[in-house]
């Protein structure tokens, strides 16, 4: 344990009262998304990597990184995120970047940089999903003994300069999971049109009110989880594919009565690459949300 830092914590999270629930069968079936193992999507990309640092360390945090055609930001992202505590690992899971993304990863992971051993790549060949880039990325931090493991987007819309903040929430707050918000005091966001920002808070809004969940960004991708709570609350067995992951897993973490903070961030519109926000992923989003009430109503009226 590195001096002067905080300590992470050593027993298991102590969730509330709803902590007795049952979890939810699978809410939502794959559409066209191939349920696959890291081993299956990543023919060359995972070993290659890990196999250049000579295997991933014991980690006791770890931030995972969704990529696709990110080359313009990955190298500041990681170097920011290496730089923010001497401790995180960085894991990039990219689905099949054509403009060199796991390429630079590669390159890095297996580079005589003292950082290099930090970082890890999970190169699954095409495009697969966010949601499942994620759960990929947190099998492998949860297969070598992470304790923490953060989420975080790759094109700075998620600064790394918020990563100690979010860290010294999770540790003197002992909560479960902890979210870079924009929509708590002193959070924002930067260069958005007004169009994004009615769509954006009110989806937010409508997420909350009908989910009734236990935070002010519900739709935030910026967040940091305790193994523990990853592990009872079935994060790895959503089967979504986009954005709906993220109020999705929200929604389980309130049903088992998590402790959720939030950290303000301003969230600033990317600069390089192109938004992988599509209409398919807008739909799903639409729909994962209103079955979701609908199966919170029913379980009230029972």
């Amino acid at each position: 344990m590195n001096e002067g830092l905080f300590p992470l914590p050593g027993v298991s999270p102590q969730f509330g009262p709803a902590r007795a629930q049952t979890m939810p069968e699978p809410l939502i079936e794959p559409a066209d998304h191939e349920q696959n193992t890291i081993a299956q999507n990543a023919p060359h990309g995972a070993s290659s990597a890990i196999s250049a640092t000579n295997s991933p360390a014991l980690m006791e945090m770890a931030v995972v990184v969704p990529t696709l055609n990110e080359r313009e930001n990955i190298q500041p992202l990681v170097q920011g995120v290496l730089a923010s505590d001497p401790r995180l690992h960085v894991i990039i899971v990219d689905d099949g970047s054509a403009d060199g993304t796991a390429q630079w990863v590669r390159d890095f992971a297996a580079g005589a940089s003292s950082d290099a051993s930090r970082v890890h790549l999970i190169d699954r060949g095409r495009k697969l999903g966010y949601a499942s880039a994620v759960q990929d990325g947190m099998r492998l931090a949860l297969k070598n003994g992470a304790r923490w493991i953060l989420q975080m987007d790759a094109d700075f819309s998620h600064d790394p300069k918020y990563l100690p903040a979010i860290l010294k929430k999770m540790a003197s707050d002992d909560f479960d999971l902890v979210i870079g918000s924009r929509y708590v005091p002193g959070g924002g966001t930067r260069n958005w049109g007004i169009d994004r920002k009615i769509i954006s808070g009110g989806a937010n809004a409508l997420a909350r009110a009908l989910l009734e969940l236990p935070a002010r960004d519900c739709t935030a991708g910026f967040r940091c989880w305790n193994r523990e709570l990853i592990e009872k609350s079935g994060v790895l067995d959503v089967k979504v594919q986009g954005y709906a992951f993220l109020f999705m897993t929200l929604h389980r973490c309130a049903r088992l009565g998590a402790r959720v903070g939030e950290v303000p961030i301003i969230f600033v519109d990317r600069q390089y690459g192109k938004s992988k926000m599509s209409r398919r992923i807008v739909v799903e989003a639409v729909r994962v949300l209103w079955r979701l009430w609908w199966q919170h109503v029913r379980r009230k009226d029972v």
